[in-house]
């Protein structure tokens, strides 16, 4: 009898973590620790998707049940794909029951990531996403964690995904938050008015995206980039018109997906149900 004390330690809840560790993946894609039935695996910690999303691959090794399937817009085009229930997915003291997932194909660089986690977790949240010092903290709304600046309005966009106007030089362009993406993007509305020209630029990199359509695109530098009171002297970009400008209702202006390569020096807090971000 005098063990049973000791034993329901054993079984009391884990505390709440006041932060978790943002990795860097091989692919250059930011990482956090989830928790669910599946125990604890890496997911892309995605501001640019409106649910979740779990590879093939780790879906049939944990298991996961199948839940019908959708259509799914992805940066390169839309296709129809498989669904998977988790049970029981949580982050950062933040979990969610049922949630049901895309199951995409396995990755083709075959770098063992187990998913994507999207906005059906953390859209409630106020998101401090802090590259600089490797760390996510998901916190509640109005909580803007004594950053000095004053914070940027964004505009909701379709999936409920959150815009800012980003200027470049004297242009300003409708970016889309998409800590998903691993370099930033815009579309040939903005590049024309930047002055681009697409004879003159450098072949960029294949885009595929989780619909494995391949686009290419051009790349070439922009300077004098204001992100709110934050500016970047120089910044690398890639060019092209992709399918998911339009799914987002962006394609008819300059439009940006802001990326982590804009992101690598910069905390940035976002308060997703106030409409407000930060950049530290």
């Amino acid at each position: 009898m005098k063990s049973a004390p000791f034993l329901a330690a054993l079984f009391l809840p884990a505390p709440l973590l006041a932060e978790v560790p943002l990795a860097i993946a091989p692919t250059g894609h930011a990482t956090v620790p989830v928790h669910g039935s599946f125990g604890e695996a890496q997911f892309v910690f995605d501001t640019g998707a409106e649910g979740s999303a779990v590879y093939a691959d780790f879906a049939d090794k944990a298991k996961l049940a199948a839940a019908g399937s959708e259509m799914l817009q992805g940066q390169t085009g839309a296709s129809e794909v498989p669904m998977v229930t988790l049970d029981r997915i949580a982050l950062d003291g933040v979990s969610k029951d049922g949630l049901t997932a895309v199951r995409l194909d396995p990755r083709a660089d075959g770098v063992p990531l187990a998913g994507i986690v999207g906005l059906d977790l953390f859209g409630d949240r106020t998101v401090d996403f802090d590259l600089p010092r490797k760390r996510l903290r998901l916190l509640p709304p109005g909580s803007d964690q004594g950053i000095k600046s004053t914070p940027v309005s964004a505009t909701p966009t379709t999936g409920k995904l959150l815009t800012i106007p980003v200027r470049i030089g004297k242009v300003t362009g409708t970016a889309v938050i998409d800590t998903g993406a691993r370099k930033t993007r815009i579309n040939w509305s903005l590049g024309r008015l930047l002055g681009l020209d697409p004879a003159a630029l450098a072949k960029g990199d294949t885009i595929q995206g989780a619909t494995n359509n391949a686009i290419e695109t051009v790349a070439t530098r922009v300077a004098d980039v204001h992100l709110g009171r934050r500016i970047l002297a120089d910044a690398p970009v890639l060019v092209a018109d992709l399918p998911v400008f339009d799914a987002f209702g962006v394609a008819d202006r300059p439009a940006i997906i802001l990326g982590m390569d804009w992101l690598e020096g910069v905390r940035m807090v976002i308060d997703f149900p106030a409409r407000l971000v930060w950049f530290e």
